[in-house]
């Protein structure tokens, strides 16, 4: 039915059957729903994707192998934090750089992988996240923040409407409660500022108030390198992403993509910012890097047209590797396929080459001096450096000011000078002669004070 309502709008590339299938449906039943959706589509609409989800189960083990040189057919994930934690700062960062390392592997054993929902949430808050005044057992695990509940945007007419500020949470309830309460809703806590040995342990962002006292909130640093990350890991790695959501009723950036874009957390379209390029650096220092390589067991032709693709892209002159063998082929498409994939990937390049590419785990250790790469930990401290700096630019100014009026006032006032001459403390420098040629006051005056 879904082919036949859609197959002709110009708008539509594919669809997926099934949305978030119960993560205990048994998995063979599930992908024989999956198998016989694709045929009926791919018969009506060749041309079209096939996105399945994964069933919350994004394990290689699982969908590794399923539907296996079938065109056109890709695997849906979710990857949120919103259920994680409480973690501190750090724990999430490591967790959002990490989710490539899934991502490359189920792109190894399944192939296409897209991050079809993800959000900034860090913590269950949103109101009526798990349901209409519901939650999960257990959630949220912290203090909520509270902000005046936004006009009902289906007009005042529908029952409820508007938010009565003089009642409490109202029924009825789910196994867990979210909702308005005395005319304010749940929304994220806010992060508050820590110093640099603080944020691995996050006990300050645990034990703090949700509402961060004045000039105290680091949400936006915090949540600008979460995105960064994110973004990082998702991009080149995987086949697409999609933020989850476009924009909410109530103001939550955690999960409004355009209340984000407006923070300035999400770049603007510009995948090429150094500060998601290397935004991982940290997370992956001396830990596990990727590297985009020839599969073996693949057919020669098939990676020579995988290299002849990069290096058209290029407009390079790949005529040598006609001549080579075997294992040569193999050796150089690594080098091509890797080359292309870390100059392109964040234009949406992926490590894929027609099927005979994938990537691969190679522990090394970077060296990092771009200014670019820095991300919070190093912008509190710049920040701190400039501080003091400034303060004690302020100090050296309000000082020569002062002495500056000091002198004008020697050279203006009698009586003010003559009072800095008789100051006990300053006679070693009064009572020298270039001092007292300086301001006006001849040798004999210093003659006649000390009669």
């Amino acid at each position: 039915a879904m082919v036949d309502t859609h197959m002709g709008h110009p708008a539509v590339m594919g669809l997926q059957p099934l949305n978030e299938p119960w993560q205990f449906t048994p998995i063979e039943l599930l992908k024989r729903f999956y198998w016989d959706g694709y045929i009926i589509m791919k018969k009506k609409m060749p041309y079209w994707r096939y996105i399945m989800h994964d069933s919350f189960r994004f394990d290689p083990n699982v969908w590794g192998g399923f539907m296996d040189k079938c065109p056109d057919r890709a695997l849906d994930t979710h990857m949120y934090q919103a259920w994680n934690g409480p973690f501190s700062r750090t724990q999430y960062y490591l967790g959002a750089c990490g989710q490539k390392g899934a991502i490359a592997a189920m792109e190894a054993a399944f192939g296409p992988v897209v991050v079809g929902e993800w959000s900034l949430a860090t913590d269950n808050c949103a109101m009526w996240l798990n349901g209409f005044n519901d939650n999960l057992s257990g959630f949220p695990r912290l203090p909520c923040k509270y902000i005046p509940c936004s006009e009902p945007y289906m007009g005042f007419d529908q029952p409820g409407t508007p938010v009565d500020p003089g009642k409490p949470l109202q029924g009825p309830y789910g196994t867990g409660m979210s909702g308005p309460v005395f005319g304010l809703c749940p929304v994220d806590r806010d992060w508050p500022k820590e110093k640099p040995g603080e944020q691995e342990t996050g006990t300050n962002w645990q034990k703090a108030s949700p509402e961060a006292p004045r000039g105290k909130d680091d949400t936006d640093a915090v949540m600008t390198a979460l995105a960064h990350k994110k973004i990082h890991a998702f991009t080149g790695v995987g086949h697409g992403f999609y933020f989850w959501n476009f924009r909410t009723d109530i103001y939550e950036p955690q999960w409004s993509y355009m209340a984000a874009l407006d923070r300035g957390w999400i770049p603007d379209g510009n995948l090429n910012d150094p500060k998601v390029i290397q935004a991982c650096h940290k997370e992956d220092n001396g830990g596990f890097f990727f590297k985009c390589v020839a599969k073996r067991g693949e057919l020669e032709k098939n990676v020579i047209q995988g290299m002849k693709y990069a290096f058209a892209v290029d407009d390079i002159n790949g005529s040598y590797i006609e001549n080579m063998t075997k294992d040569e082929i193999f050796v150089e498409a690594d080098k091509i396929f890797n080359n292309y994939w870390n100059k392109h990937m964040s234009d949406g390049a992926t490590c894929d080459f027609g099927g005979v590419a994938a990537l691969a785990y190679v522990n090394k250790t970077i060296e990092y001096d771009d200014d670019s790469i820095m991300d919070d930990y190093y912008i509190i401290r710049t920040q701190q450096e400039q501080i003091l700096q400034t303060t004690g630019f302020l100090i050296l100014g309000l000082a020569f000011g002062a002495l500056i009026g000091c002198c004008a006032a020697m050279r203006l006032n009698k009586n003010f000078n003559r009072e800095v001459h008789n100051m006990q403390a300053l006679r070693p420098i009064s009572k020298s002669a270039i001092f007292r040629k300086s301001f006006g006051e001849p040798m004999e005056y210093y003659e006649v004070v000390r009669g």
